[in-house]
């Protein structure tokens, strides 16, 4: 693994930076970015902290405003309960998305792989000045004629399931004799 300037490996500060999104610490995630760009100059891992701090800020945004219209909602009766409780539903769910993404960060992060948080990934790419690179998928290869053939298709052997073999029928016996009865 790469090591830093201070003797550290890399992964372990977006490791870190990922620990701290889980648990909400936004303005020390960005304390970790700041210290990631001054000192280490290493993009790879400037991007794996801009994630993750992306991260800290959506899951701490959501709950704000969930909290807030929570509070706007509660006094009117009836409804107020039944839609804090959606509310509250919604941002369970948003917070286990985050425990989620923080995982998989984690563990991409420790390997040495990108964290590819989704939409935050992009968006890191942009920060840095870079386009996130777009898969490339292999393309069939095409054979060409030889002596203005084609190659012979071989399908794979299986040796699991019988040949397949067409019935054989017999072909009734030709009759040579005439059909009209009055040419003979």
């Amino acid at each position: 693994m790469k090591k830093g300037k201070f003797g550290v490996c890399l992964w372990f500060y977006a490791v870190l930076a990922f620990v701290l999104a889980f648990l909400g610490q936004i303005l020390l995630g960005a304390l970790l970015l700041g210290f990631v760009i001054a000192t280490e100059k290493d993009e790879w891992l400037t991007r794996q902290t801009i994630e993750a701090l992306c991260l800290s800020i959506f899951s701490s945004v959501v709950g704000g405003v969930f909290s807030l219209l929570n509070q706007l909602v509660s006094p009117i009766p009836f409804v107020g309960s039944t839609i804090s409780t959606v509310f509250s539903w919604v941002e369970w769910l948003v917070s286990v998305a985050v425990l989620v993404f923080v995982i998989i960060g984690i563990v991409q992060t420790a390997k040495g792989k990108d964290a590819s948080v989704p939409g935050f990934s992009a968006l890191a790419y942009k920060a840095v000045g870079m386009m996130k690179p777009k898969p490339v998928y292999q393309q069939p290869q095409y054979q060409a004629p030889v002596n203005g053939q084609y190659p012979q298709y071989q399908a794979p052997a299986n040796n699991n399931q019988p040949q397949y073999q067409a019935p054989q029928y017999q072909q009734p016996p030709v009759n040579n004799q005439p059909q009209n009865p009055n040419n003979q």
